[in-house]
């Protein structure tokens, strides 16, 4: 058995569970749910200081036949208001894509401190919102100092789903942050992603 998709699914917190009890439905072997913030792109909300709420984030493993009927389950997921989430696999493994995609997967790790000034330069530059998990580097003992630069343990990981017109921009204008600039502040990737998904009510 290989796993060839790797699912992301973000909805409100709490909806993890349900969303994933669907999935294992479908014929998922499991999942892991992570919890973050998501970052709304409102500038009224961020005013009110409302922009970030809570998030669950799914992470799925499938086979090429599992894929089909689990990404069904979790796009028909009956979720209770209309941009409740989205959803959206990456290929592993190297394997060739399907089809041309319209989106990308930015992911952005950085020292904890940082992930609101990576969401808000992704902001200016066509980001319509991120997701922020926090997390913590990994090292041997002593690794605190590294060739002169000390190496804070304490991270945040911001996940940026964009379109492909205006990934180029958005990676140039977080690539470009000065408080990134010192060598070990932080580093960025990205990976193509298929099957996008708007989860949520319906009209």
């Amino acid at each position: 058995m290989e796993y060839t998709r790797q699912i992301l699914t973000i909805v409100d917190h709490g909806l993890g569970e349900r969303v994933a009890a669907l999935a294992r439905e479908a014929g998922a072997r499991g999942g892991t749910i992570l919890v973050g913030r998501g970052s709304a792109s409102s500038l009224l909300l961020r005013i009110l200081a409302l922009a970030d709420v809570e998030k669950d984030v799914l992470v799925t493993l499938v086979t090429e036949a599992e894929f089909g009927p689990v990404f069904a389950a979790i796009k028909g997921a009956p979720l209770w208001r209309a941009h409740a989430g989205i959803s959206y696999s990456i290929r592993l493994g190297g394997a060739e894509m399907g089809r041309e995609t319209d989106h990308e997967l930015i992911t952005v790790i950085a020292n904890r401190g940082y992930a609101d000034d990576v969401m808000q330069a992704a902001r200016k530059a066509g980001a319509r919102g991120g997701t922020i998990l926090h997390a913590r580097g990994t090292g041997k003992p002593g690794d605190e100092h590294f060739f002169g630069i000390t190496i804070v343990p304490e991270k945040e990981q911001v996940l940026i789903l964009a379109e492909r017109a205006v990934a180029r921009g958005i990676k140039d204008a977080i690539a470009a942050l000065p408080c990134l600039a010192k060598p070990g502040m932080g580093i960025m990737y990205s990976v193509p992603v298929e099957d996008f998904a708007q989860l949520g009510k319906r009209d």
